[in-house]
């Protein structure tokens, strides 16, 4: 899908595996970049034209990385529920639309290619989009692909498996500065964060092959029933809440 698997990995620490979402954060941005850093390569190597856009990916990465700053940051300053809330929040808004486009039958587009001759302007937009994602991405730890690949799409024409490309280069130097000020913060569950990765990057290789060559459109709904349920699962029901 290329979204580096934080929209996997965040619900099933929070919702089965009942971490505290401080951790949630730094163990996800942790296990997402060797995911990422392979998926990554697939879509570089595993078709006959890369799959994936640099010079997007740096504008992205430019602007992700100062966001991944902030997130972390003032993801400590901010209670359990808070965070819960928030990741509940995301996860429901990124359902819906994933099952509205598929029920509209939004075209999923495989194929086409990069946009040329961007200016200045869009790659500055870009940016501040990358800007935007990396704070959440800091915050709750979801790497950010997942709200990268429709803004690539949507608001800048690549088509779907380039923006899956391009958003697994991006997540990357976000995730590893969150990852590391999680981890100085002691918010990082290694071993976790390790096991997940060595799941994570098979099946990041088989994610990556399926998303060059099959359709879509049915993995998209079954991720958006995923999401909605992980979203009612996450949302905070009461009690006593982690301030920092």
């Amino acid at each position: 899908m290329g979204v580096g698997g934080g929209f996997l990995i965040v619900p099933m620490l929070t919702t089965w595996a009942h971490t505290d979402p401080h951790r949630v954060a730094g163990t996800s941005l942790t296990a997402i970049l060797p995911i990422a850093l392979v998926g990554a390569a697939a879509y570089y190597f595993a078709s006959g034209t890369p799959q994936l856009d640099l010079p997007i990916a740096a504008s992205l990465a430019s602007g992700s990385s100062l966001g991944a700053v902030a997130g972390a940051l003032i993801g400590r300053k901010t209670s359990e529920r808070t965070l819960r809330m928030l990741i509940a929040g995301l996860l429901l808004v990124v359902g819906v639309k994933e099952l509205y486009d598929v029920a509209a039958g939004m075209p999923t587009a495989l194929h086409g290619s990069i946009p040329a001759n961007l200016g200045l302007g869009q790659y500055l937009l870009i940016a501040l989009g990358g800007l935007v994602i990396g704070i959440l991405s800091g915050l709750v730890g979801l790497g950010g692909g997942i709200f990268i690949v429709p803004l690539l799409v949507i608001a800048f024409g690549l088509s779907n498996r380039a923006a899956q490309g391009t958003s697994l280069v991006a997540i990357l130097p976000a995730a590893a500065i969150g990852a590391v000020i999680h981890h100085a913060n002691g918010d990082v569950q290694v071993r976790t964060a390790g096991t997940i990765a060595a799941a994570g990057v098979p099946a990041a290789v088989a994610g990556a092959l399926l998303a060059l060559w099959l359709p879509q459109r049915a993995l998209l709904g079954l991720f958006g029933v995923f999401l909605l349920f992980a979203a009612v699962r996450t949302w905070p029901r009461g009690g006593a809440t982690r301030e920092a």
